[in-house]
């Protein structure tokens, strides 16, 4: 996110995803994965990930959890269609390093996850999320995935 600027950016998109994504995606934010191709992922730092909502299963269990429980319906939704939405906040290193360190990053991060429950509809639609600190330059993330049947992220 740097360019070498001075500025400081801050990225949040939605991604969206179907549910042969999600597993991909699990694996990725859960740190479930044996190797990765990018070279500057550092897996001793896995220890410093916060997880704000700790999954209770892999994610399409979850998912399917929800939907026998009655707390989503997938009624009419085709098989290939985006079922789950990731809703990633970005944010380069120096703006935290500028501003408090890793404790206003903690802070930043828990006022986004209250954000994003408003947005998603309420908690019971985020499956998981947690600031990623994994990077020889560490960004930090935090990634909530959300089912998209009748709760949209926009």
């Amino acid at each position: 996110m740097a360019r070498g600027d001075g500025i400081d950016r801050t990225n949040a998109r939605n991604m969206r995803l179907t549910a042969a994504k999600i597993g991909n995606t699990q694996q990725h934010n859960e740190r479930e994965k044996d190797s990765y191709v990018n070279q500057d992922i550092v897996p001793e730092r896995t220890s410093l990930n916060v997880h704000f909502k700790v999954p209770s299963a892999g994610y399409q269990e979850m998912f399917s959890q929800m939907e026998a429980d009655g707390v989503i319906s997938t009624r009419g939704i085709k098989a290939d269609a985006f079922r789950y939405g990731e809703l990633v906040f970005d944010v380069n290193s120096a703006y935290f390093y500028n501003h408090g360190g890793y404790d206003f990053a903690k802070q930043f991060y828990t006022d986004a996850y209250k954000s994003a429950i408003k947005i998603v509809g309420g908690e019971q639609y985020i499956l998981s999320a947690l600031i990623i600190d994994f990077i020889r330059t560490p960004p930090s993330f935090i990634r909530t995935c959300a089912d998209e049947c009748g709760n949209p992220i926009p």
